[in-house]
């Protein structure tokens, strides 16, 4: 396996700067930040039973121009750990020869990601300076390409290939690797990546303000704010699955050399509730253990600070395990369970 494959295979593990850091940028965009890009996630039941993953691709070039998409590739992975969340459209195909011929743009077009929903109606957000020509050129040179449509309406131009909930071994690609069928829409500088019409029109609608997104709840949005305050590289909000005292929890991660700082931002229902949770979290590190692993968290974790503000009960921890903020998530462990 070469090192790139390598590369990739590692960023399993979850997942702008540049010129703008707001949620407004270009007209029409939902900017770079994970508040902006949360206006991308329409709100219903899916949308609030999985975790929203996001990651700021610029924060980690930091004003870097790598010259081709493999360096560019290298440079986020290497400067995150290879922790860095890719959405699954980047991670599977990416390095693949053919991928930015038949997609129509690399990484280095993408400023930050966002991924949302469940295996198969996974939606990825990509919001940086894809090209409509480009993309619709690719699409159409890839195998299966001859059936592309496309169609522009609003402001949104939209591209098709394959059915609905079916395969085409024919057709399988860098972008198509099992022959799934493919739902693009670019609404400005903002490309949603999807297998479903509906799945798309979705996060369009919700984009556009014309349907609620995820940013219009006030504790989600508390949440992604606090993340986007602490600079986090990658960031996950996730809903209560066993009963958890809070409404909305989000896990951050920034990188630096082999370790990594935490940012855990947990959203309760009133201010009391957020002042107990204080030493309550701060017990779990110290005293707990993993539920997975048995490991205590204190052999991975060091609180750096506990605080609440309001009803959001904030912690900033510094890890020796890059990466671990997805990984207590993707393995449903119990760091958030006190």
């Amino acid at each position: 396996m070469n090192r790139l494959a390598v590369v990739v295979s590692s960023l399993v593990l979850l997942g702008a700067c540049g010129t703008s850091e707001g949620p407004g940028g270009s007209k029409g965009s939902v900017g770079r930040t994970f508040a902006g890009l949360l206006r991308t996630v329409p709100d219903n039941a899916g949308t609030r039973t999985n975790a929203i993953f996001y990651a700021n691709l610029d924060r980690l070039r930091d004003g870097e121009a790598p010259s081709s998409s493999d360096d560019d590739i290298l440079l986020i992975s290497e400067r995150s750990s290879f922790a860095v969340f890719l959405p699954d459209p980047l991670r599977g195909g990416a390095t693949r020869p053919g991928f930015a011929e038949y997609a129509g743009f690399d990484t280095r077009q993408v400023d930050a990601v966002l991924q949302y929903g469940a295996f198969p109606n996974l939606v990825g957000v990509f919001v940086g300076s894809m090209s409509a020509g480009k993309i619709g050129s690719g699409l159409a040179a890839s195998p299966g390409g001859e059936e592309l449509t496309k169609e522009s309406a609003d402001g949104v131009t939209y591209f098709s290939l394959g059915d609905d909930d079916t395969t085409d071994i024919s057709a399988v690609s860098p972008i198509r690797p099992i022959g799934q069928p493919v739902r693009l829409a670019l609404a400005g500088d903002t490309l949603f990546w999807a297998r479903t019409q509906a799945s798309a029109d979705a996060g369009v609608a919700a984009s556009a303000g014309t349907e609620p997104s995820l940013a219009d709840d006030a504790n989600y949005l508390a949440v992604a704010n606090a993340l986007d305050t602490a600079t986090v590289i990658n960031g996950i909000i996730v809903s209560p699955r066993a009963g958890e005292g809070w409404t909305v929890a989000g896990l951050g991660e920034a990188f630096a050399a082999d370790s990594s700082t935490i940012t855990v931002a947990l959203q309760y229902a009133s201010p009391a509730l957020a002042a107990a949770a204080v030493a309550a979290f701060r017990d779990q590190v110290r005293n707990g253990a993993s539920s997975v692993t048995q490991e205590p968290w204190s052999s991975v974790l060091t609180i750096t600070e506990v605080s609440a503000d309001g009803s959001l009960m904030m912690a900033t921890l510094t890890s020796t395990n890059p990466g671990f903020a997805a990984v207590v998530l993707l393995r449903e462990d119990n760091l958030l369970q006190f």
